[in-house]
């Protein structure tokens, strides 16, 4: 059976009755108008056959969603004992500075191993978390007043975690 012609020109939209245009859809050929056009990377579609989807490393199962939790758990008391070794020795100013950049670092490679580089907000939610388990492993070994500072490294390391798992 051969295809019809598709008529050229201005016609009514496909999705509004009564509507006139001249566009149509890049794929299907159907007529759309300004409102029921899709932008997609190969040019204007129908809302038929532009289906937007998450892009992959967003999609987060439940599988993902247990191993990160698993290592926000691990991750946290063990990033909490080492940071609680050093944290004595480098509670202050810029060494403070480092010490967060570190320990987001560390949780952002730690979640992208655990998670085969999965992202979004259940990551970061789980990543940022680890950090604030980190941060209370040091109220076990530090003063509380310097625990209190280390505050500080908490919060670095929660920016460069989210920056670099959003």
């Amino acid at each position: 059976m051969a295809e019809q012609p598709v008529a050229r020109g201005v016609v009514e939209c496909a999705s509004c009755p009564g509507r006139e245009t001249g566009l149509r859809c890049g794929r299907c050929e159907k007529p759309i108008c300004p409102n029921c056009l899709v932008m997609s990377p190969v040019g204007a579609r129908c809302k038929d056959c532009a289906p937007m989807r998450r892009a992959p490393m967003y999609e987060v199962s439940a599988e993902h969603t247990l191993r990160a939790a698993g290592v926000a758990i691990g991750g946290g008391i063990g990033m909490g004992l080492i940071w609680g070794f050093i944290g004595a020795a480098f509670s202050m100013g810029f060494f403070l500075i480092m010490v967060g950049i570190a320990l987001g670092y560390a949780f952002t490679r730690m979640m992208d191993w655990a998670t085969r580089g999965k992202r979004g907000p259940t990551i970061i939610a789980f990543a940022i978390g680890g950090i604030v388990i980190a941060w209370g492993m040091q109220f076990v070994f530090v003063p509380a007043a310097i625990a209190q500072m280390q505050i500080i490294a908490a919060a670095i390391a929660a920016a460069v975690a989210y920056y670099n798992l959003r």
